[in-house]
C-alpha cells in the first residue's frame, strides 16, 4: 500500500471514530431516535439520484436497510447517548467482525480452525472485561445496545456479501431511504419531538447530524470502496480496529472521558481478538470477511 493510500486509510478511521463525538453531541440535543433519522435523511437527499432498482434483490436490499437503520444505527446511537464511556461503546462496537464470523458458521456453512476459534473467544471476553468496569450507572446498558447494534451490523454484512452488481453508492441510498422512513415513524411514536422545541435549536447544532451523514458514511464509505477497489481485503482487514481507537482518543480529548484499567485490558483483548478473526477472514475469503457500506 503506498504512503498516500495509507494516510487515506487513517483518514477514514478517523471519520468514522468522531463519528462517535459527533453522536453523543447529536443524541444529547435532538434525542437518539430523531438525530438518526436526521442523518439518513440527509444521506438521502444527497445520494437519491444514484437510487436504482435492481430486480431480483429488492426484498434483500429492504432487509439490509432495516437491518442497518431500525436494528443497527438506533441499538449503537441509543447506546452512545447513554454510555458513561465513550471508549467502551467504541470497542464493543467492533464485535461485528465476530458476530459475523459466528453467523456464517451457523448459516452459511463456513468452517473455522482454532486461532480463529480462540481470537472470537477472546474478544468477547474483553467485552465481559469492560462491562465490569463502573463508569456510570447506564454502563451495562449501554453496552447491551452496543452489542445488539453489532449483531444487527453482522446479519447486514451477511447479507451485503449475498448482493451482485450492486454499486456502494445506489445501496447507500436504499439503506437511507427505508432507514429515513422506518426511523421517521419509530421517532414519532417513541419521542414524539415537538417541532416548537426543535425551531429553537440553533442552526449551528446541525452538524452532528451532517457530519455523521456526510463526513462518516458518504466520505468515509467512499474512501474505503475506493480502497478496496484498489488493494485485497486483506490488505485492508488489519486496519479494522483503528476506527476505535481515533473514538477512544477524541473521546478522552474532547469528552474527559474516563479511561480505566478494566477499559484498557478489555479494549486490548476485544481488539487483539477482532483483529485476528478480521485478518483470517479476509486471508481465507471467507463470507464473514469486509464488506462495504456499512
Amino acid at each position: 500500500m503506498t504512503r498516500n493510500h495509507l494516510l487515506l486509510v487513517l483518514l477514514v478511521n478517523a471519520l468514522w471514530g468522531f463519528n462517535f463525538i459527533a453522536g453523543k453531541y447529536g443524541t444529547a440535543v435532538f434525542g437518539p431516535m430523531l438525530f438518526i433519522t436526521l442523518r439518513f435523511a440527509i444521506v438521502l437527499a444527497l445520494l437519491c439520484l444514484f437510487l436504482r432498482r435492481v430486480p431480483g434483490q429488492m426484498l434483500r436490499i429492504m432487509a439490509i436497510g432495516l437491518m442497518m437503520g431500525v436494528g443497527h444505527y438506533s441499538f449503537m446511537f441509543y447506546g452512545i447517548y447513554l454510555a458513561g464511556s465513550l471508549s467502551s461503546v467504541a470497542i464493543t462496537s467492533q464485535l461485528t467482525v465476530p458476530f459475523a464470523t459466528l453467523l456464517a458458521i451457523v448459516f452459511l456453512g463456513e468452517r473455522i480452525r482454532w486461532p480463529r476459534f480462540l481470537a472470537i473467544v477472546t474478544s468477547f471476553s474483553g467485552v465481559v472485561l469492560i462491562g465490569l468496569a463502573p463508569v456510570g450507572p447506564e454502563h451495562l446498558t449501554a453496552l447491551a445496545l452496543t452489542s445488539v447494534a453489532s449483531l444487527a451490523m453482522a446479519i447486514s454484512t451477511i447479507l451485503m456479501r449475498q448482493l451482485q452488481g450492486v454499486s456502494a453508492l445506489n445501496l447507500q441510498a436504499w439503506i437511507a431511504l427505508y432507514a429515513t422512513i422506518a426511523m421517521g415513524t419509530i421517532t414519532m411514536i417513541l419521542e414524539q419531538p415537538q417541532w416548537s422545541q426543535l425551531a429553537l435549536i440553533p442552526l449551528r447544532e446541525y452538524w452532528t447530524a451532517a457530519y455523521s451523514a456526510i463526513g462518516a458514511t458518504i466520505v468515509g464509505h467512499s474512501l474505503q470502496y475506493f480502497l478496496l477497489q484498489r488493494y485485497s481485503v486483506n490488505s485492508v482487514a488489519p486496519f479494522i480496529t483503528l476506527s476505535t481507537l481515533f473514538a477512544i482518543v477524541f473521546g478522552i480529548v474532547l469528552l474527559d472521558d474516563e479511561l480505566t484499567l478494566r477499559i484498557i485490558i478489555g479494549g486490548l483483548l476485544t481488539l487483539l481478538g477482532v483483529t485476528i478473526v478480521a485478518i483470517r477472514n479476509a486471508r481465507e475469503n471467507a463470507p464473514s470477511g469486509l464488506r462495504v457500506p456499512r
